[in-house]
């Protein structure tokens, strides 16, 4: 178990692509097709008639867990073919820049791991008149982890507890899924005395590829035995993957399903440099994978318990051996390596989440906005992260800095930057994890390449740069 657990932030550091909210990316005005991930209403109010992304990206890890030692996303990427991971409690001696040391929490909260984002293709948006928006968006998108993994289960606590002690394990359930969309996006504008009420609708085919689960469906009673041997009591747990194998991810369709985000906006006291407030709510990645293809399930329910020699599995390397891992352990528990196999098989559901936001413009050039996200558990599927962040900017047509503070899974608090210049947007909401050293616990990164109107005297490409909100006579327009 020590081994296992040394490695967990090593191997989440590297596993996949992916990213939280980026909030620098998604909130300002001027944010267009990069808006309608967070509120499908968002691109209504950009001054700009359309906008295209070419490409963007992101990482994103977090837990609390285990962290690396005087680590950064940084000290990480030198040495990411090179790495030697140890336990705190294997180190010996001084180490070298390479090594890297693994220490773990060791307080009473819930743990959790999370990693969810986005790897985003060709995407549009465009503005028809004054009162309607559509669009199209592609993406490749991850997301995983647990956000109630048994603190009984945290290193120093489990290595702690002596030998043949019984003690009960809450249920718990952890997701990871891989898959790509392509969507389409419509949102409308009503204009009111001074602003607007909007409302607009992400509509989501989803193709998946890799997948995998384990849901603890009920408590259960835990013992430590000698020789890295567990008895396990009463289990009752259903666990399932789809297409883990060595082939590299995003390589083979398993599963196709549908999504959808919801988008209301309202806006107040609107006026030719923008707006005084603007108030959102959003449902957001409501939907389901269904894997048929190279996909199984299992379940194990007993009513009696099942000594398991967590050294029999030791010689399996995942994902590539996960069949015959499964398999080894139905022989080992129930005398038949086809016991536990339900079917070939199963729904996941989406990180789904419940979205308000706040808006205020200070000035014409200076915003403040609150955001807060709340997972909406739906199903077998990964849960995505809570997260409350108040994010300041200062934003113009060509270029705009960002400074979000947030808290994600009421953990701790990050301070992140973003800048966009022109079509370039570089930001990550956890500054620190990126490039400085510290007990390192995850890290966010995030970037997009875009194009926009950019010739005043064209016609054909639009607003050009003119701010334009509602549909007052009189519009102000900068001149570069």
């Amino acid at each position: 178990m020590k081994y296992f657990l040394a490695i967990l932030l090593a191997t989440l550091s590297f596993c996949s692509i992916s990213a939280q909210e980026q909030l620098g990316l998604r909130l300002e005005t001027y944010a267009g097709v990069s808006s309608l991930a967070l509120n499908p209403a968002g691109n209504l109010n950009n001054p700009l008639k359309w906008d295209v992304n070419l490409v963007g990206g992101g990482i994103f890890i977090e837990n609390n867990y285990a962290f690396l030692r005087e680590t950064s996303l940084l000290r990480l990427l030198k040495h990411r073919n090179d790495a030697v991971f140890v336990t705190a409690t294997d180190l010996e001696g001084p180490i070298s820049d390479r090594t890297f040391v693994a220490d773990f929490f060791n307080d009473g909260a819930k743990r959790f791991v999370a990693m969810s984002g986005f790897v985003a293709g060709p995407s549009a948006a465009l503005r028809l008149g004054e009162n309607h928006s559509v669009g199209i968006f592609t993406n490749l998108r991850s997301a995983g982890g647990s956000v109630n993994l048994p603190n009984e289960f945290s290193y120093y606590k489990y290595e702690a507890r002596p030998f043949n002690e019984q003690f009960e394990v809450p249920k718990m359930r952890a997701a990871a899924v891989n898959w790509a969309e392509i969507g389409l996006n419509y949102a409308l504008k009503t204009p009111t005395a001074d602003g607007s009420i909007n409302f607009g609708i992400n509509l989501k085919y989803l193709q998946g590829y890799e997948a995998g689960y384990v849901n603890s469906r009920s408590t259960y009673q835990h013992t430590k035995l000698p020789g890295n041997v567990v008895s396990i009591g009463l289990p009752n747990s259903e666990y399932g993957f789809a297409a883990l194998s060595e082939s590299s991810v995003f390589s083979e369709r398993s599963g196709r399903g549908f999504g959808v985000d919801l988008g209301f906006t309202w806006i107040s006291t609107e006026h030719e440099e923008g707006y005084r407030l603007k108030l959102g709510a959003s449902l957001l990645d409501m939907g389901f994978i269904n894997f048929d293809k190279n996909a199984q399930t299992h379940r194990l329910q007993l009513d009696s318990a099942v000594l398991v020699n967590l050294n029999d599995y030791e010689n399996f390397e995942l994902p590539a051996d996960i069949t015959p891992l499964v398999k080894a352990f139905s022989e080992n528990v129930l005398a038949d390596s086809l016991a536990t196999l339900q079917g070939t098989s199963f729904r996941m559901a989406l990180a789904s989440a419940l979205g308000l936001q706040a808006d205020f413009g200070a000035t014409e050039f200076f915003y403040i906005n609150a955001l807060y996200t709340q997972r909406i558990p739906i199903g077998i599927g990964p849960r995505r992260g809570n997260l409350l962040a108040v994010t300041p900017r200062l934003q113009h047509r060509w270029y705009s800095v960002s400074l979000p503070v947030s808290v994600y899974n009421w953990n701790r608090a990050h301070v992140g930057l973003a800048v966009r210049l022109g079509w370039l947007v570089l930001g990550s909401d956890d500054l620190a994890g990126a490039f400085y050293k510290k007990n390192y616990t995850g890290a966010d990164f995030y970037f997009a390449l875009k194009i926009n109107p950019f010739n005043l005297s064209l016609d054909g490409f639009g607003d050009g740069g003119k701010r334009r909100f509602g549909s007052r006579s009189k519009v102000k327009c900068y001149t570069f």
